[in-house]
């Protein structure tokens, strides 16, 4: 009777153990939701509406340091797509021509090309920004397995420094900023919630990966942004 009993025990037990190992598993290989991420950072309206944006081999990442690799690739390829095209548009201009006799204007009628309008400072400033964080995301010359600790202080000071916003994500565009200022404005708030998202997922991808310091042993050096992009975004969406 008694080992009828532990059977039917057994019988009973057998499949709730099964179902706990397949949510166990199912956990461990399923549950890894990035867009979770927006709840850390410090816009999440922002970061909600940027991140059906991103591409399938960041949106479904299977864990942190996946997140984070892609995340990290695809945000180098957004800032030099936005540093392409502000250094494009700064090609494009030029310091306005002197006052010259209405004769040299008639006879240059047909190759004004020259005479361009001088970068408007949305266009100046928004060129700086990125190229500053560029420059948090490259970290000089240091190797790439070095770099993750140096970014997330400098992401850190930028985001919770208390400093203000940068030009190109506070008053750009402004009213007499040119289509081409507006649209690469646009294209360095996509590059700050990015870099927001990124903020985000880092502690636990140094915490996961044991990358606190170098490779080499020594605490790694920040480098700190420099005053106008050195900021803490907004708190409120």
């Amino acid at each position: 009777m008694a080992s009828f009993s532990l059977a039917s025990s057994l019988s009973l037990l057998l499949p709730l153990l099964f179902l706990l190992v397949a949510t166990a598993i199912g956990g461990a290989t399923g549950s890894y939701d990035p867009k979770a991420l927006c709840s850390k950072t410090t816009d999440m309206a922002s970061c909600l509406r940027v991140f059906p944006t991103l591409p399938d081999d960041v949106a479904k990442a299977r864990d942190n340091q996946e997140f984070y690799t892609q995340m990290e690739l695809y945000c180098g390829f957004k800032i030099y797509e936005a540093s392409s095209l502000a250094e494009a548009m700064i090609a494009t201009t030029a310091a306005a021509p002197p006052i010259v006799s209405t004769n040299f204007f008639k006879e240059k009628k047909a190759d004004m090309t020259m005479f361009k309008t001088p970068p408007g400072k949305c266009l100046l400033s928004c060129n700086k920004t990125i190229g500053d964080v560029d420059d948090i995301l490259t970290c000089g010359n240091t190797y790439l397995e070095d770099r993750p600790p140096i970014i997330h202080q400098n992401l850190t000071v930028l985001f919770h420094g208390g400093h203000p916003l940068p030009l190109c994500k506070s008053g750009c565009p402004d009213k007499s900023s040119s289509e081409g200022e507006a649209v690469l404005a646009t294209k360095f708030n996509y590059i700050w919630t990015l870099l927001d998202l990124m903020e985000a997922v880092l502690p636990k991808y140094l915490s996961e990966t044991g990358t606190e310091t170098t490779t080499s042993g020594a605490k790694h050096k920040t480098t700190i942004p420099s005053p106008d992009v050195a900021a803490t975004a907004a708190t409120t969406p």
